[in-house]
């Protein structure tokens, strides 16, 4: 209804002048709150991950690090991390004994350990906060309702595991953000389920041949229109995948994107700073012949 229809346009405008929205953003971008998603200085080794015929990245980059150099640093963070005593567990194991977890956010971190630390530990007290292991469907059940959001069972050609979103079944005026933040989370782990927890000696050399450590994010846009424009949800996603599964994303699909969700993607995309490059815009028959084998792409984009 064109009633609903200026009642969200209004609602994105509210949140863009309460300090919500866009410029809300870049406030917390300045004061180092929300850091700006995977952007990278030249020399950078994180994120910038072996690509495959031009389908995005599979692995989090680390073949140009010695295994001399990233066995020094591991042990270097795991003594900081003993130090710092009662962390959070990791599915209920001591972080300091899980290579592949340090490894993943020191090649986040472009090997700084200092860094490496300060983040994993962010991402631990998040965990702990959101009880993120502890997160099922029962939580949130008006949003799985919706079926907005899904795994799809198979693969893409690069190995990837896929989440699908279909944004035309997401509106901001009825969704409840705290729902919506649990399902974003519970999808999230269900993907990194699916991925290989890499540790350094199995790189060498060899990424192309490596089991995926990044997925493959669909997202819907036939339909989109201003009940689909969560700026407020779009600002949470960022803080997430920077944050707390940083590198873990290879490409994201925007599928039949309207000139209305273009004009949205121009506020967010300044958020996203390098990150963006990782959207491809296409469309559906682009979906099924580049991505996928034939007949294993989403049931949304098989005609």
């Amino acid at each position: 209804p064109r009633l609903a229809v200026l009642i969200a346009a209004a609602f994105v405008a509210a949140l863009r002048s309460s300090g919500q929205g866009y410029h809300g953003a870049r406030a917390l971008i300045a004061a180092g709150r929300l850091p700006i998603p995977w952007s990278r200085s030249p020399s950078a080794v994180a994120c910038s991950a072996s690509i495959r015929d031009d389908l995005g990245s599979h692995v989090i980059d680390g073949d140009d690090v010695s295994l001399e150099t990233a066995n020094r640093c591991l042990e270097q963070m795991r003594a900081r991390l003993l130090r710092l005593g009662d962390l959070p567990r990791w599915h209920g194991r001591p972080v300091a004994e899980e290579d592949w977890l340090l490894w993943w956010f020191l090649r986040d971190r472009r090997l700084d350990v200092s860094e490496s630390v300060a983040k994993l530990r962010r991402c631990l007290e998040w965990r702990q906060g959101m009880r993120v292991e502890k997160l099922g469907p029962e939580l949130f059940v008006r949003e799985m309702r919706t079926r907005k959001a899904y795994m799809h069972p198979h693969r893409d050609l690069v190995g990837r595991p896929v989440v699908v979103v279909i944004a035309q079944r997401h509106n901001l005026m009825e969704r409840r953000m705290e729902e919506s933040k649990m399902m974003c989370a519970w999808f999230m782990e269900r993907s990194m389920e699916k991925l290989a927890a890499l540790e350094p000696h199995s790189h060498e050399g060899r990424s192309a041949t490596l089991p995926a450590e990044q997925s493959l994010g669909i997202f819907d846009l036939r339909g989109f229109s201003p009940l689909q424009a969560d700026l407020e949800f779009a600002l949470y996603l960022i803080e997430v995948l920077h944050n707390y599964y940083p590198g873990r994303v290879g490409r994201v699909l925007l599928v039949g994107a309207p000139n209305l969700f273009k004009s949205f993607w121009n506020n967010i995309r300044p958020l996203l700073g390098r990150y963006s490059s990782l959207a491809d815009f296409c469309t559906v028959e682009e979906v099924c012949s580049r991505y996928f084998a034939p007949g294993l792409a989403p049931p949304e984009f098989v005609s």
